[in-house]
């Protein structure tokens, strides 16, 4: 891939950096709000190391997850990050997954340092104890984040966790769409499939997230209020 190329496509899977990966455009007025401090963060990851503390999402969806959450919701994240700080301050608890053990221990002392205690972070490298994560209780959760490995497998099993009214966020539900295949795209079928089953609203976002040079897609389900 020629330099130009790269510059206007960032890669092969896509047709510019404001397209997702299945060839959906961004919208010239998201793109005007949300390149910016997406640029912004990403050249001061690469330059300085910072990392905001924002759920690495479409900032629409950021927006949106805002007003949603409250004190009293409760919050299953597969794949740690700065997300886990940014949830932990915005909901009652959290309960987030992870399993690169380096990434696991700079979160977790970020965790300790801002004494966020209403966080469960487990670490594991094993794919049964990361996807049945949190499988066994039965309280449920108001919103669960696929932002991980496995992420079909974590969607099958994440979904009867969910209770009414809550939202399933699968965020890069564009991957592997260039190939046509892909555990991905197994992922979004069962969301689908799980919105229809349970008559769930189903939204998706073509955007920026923070620290990213090029627009991605994120799938959002929204089950029914009681």
């Amino acid at each position: 891939m020629g330099i130009i190329t790269k510059v206007i496509r960032a890669d092969k899977s896509r047709r510019s950096r404001l397209h997702d990966e299945k060839g959906n455009f961004i919208g010239w007025k998201r793109a005007l709000l949300h390149a910016p401090p997406a640029i912004l963060t990403g050249i001061l990851r690469i330059t300085i190391d910072y990392r905001p503390e924002l759920p690495w999402i479409s900032y629409a969806a950021i927006k949106l997850l805002k007003g949603f959450l409250s004190k009293e919701s409760r919050i299953l994240e597969f794949g740690s990050g700065m997300s886990t700080i940014w949830y932990a301050t915005h909901a009652k608890e959290v309960c987030s997954i992870e399993n690169n053990e380096y990434w696991f221990e700079q979160v977790n002392a970020i965790l300790r340092k801002r004494q966020l205690n209403n966080v469960v972070y487990e670490f594991t490298t094993d794919e049964q104890e990361y996807c049945s994560f949190q499988s066994d209780t039965a309280i449920g959760f108001d919103l669960i984040i696929i932002d991980g490995c496995y992420r079909s497998r974590c969607v099958v099993n994440a979904v009867k966790l969910l209770r009414p009214g809550g939202i399933l966020y699968l965020d890069n539900s564009d991957r592997d769409s260039i190939e046509g295949g892909g555990d991905m795209r197994y992922a979004e079928q069962y969301a689908l499939h799980f919105a229809r089953e349970k008559n769930g609203s189903v939204s998706y976002f073509v955007d920026f997230a923070p620290t990213q040079f090029f627009v991605q897609q994120g799938m959002m389900v929204k089950l029914p209020k009681p």
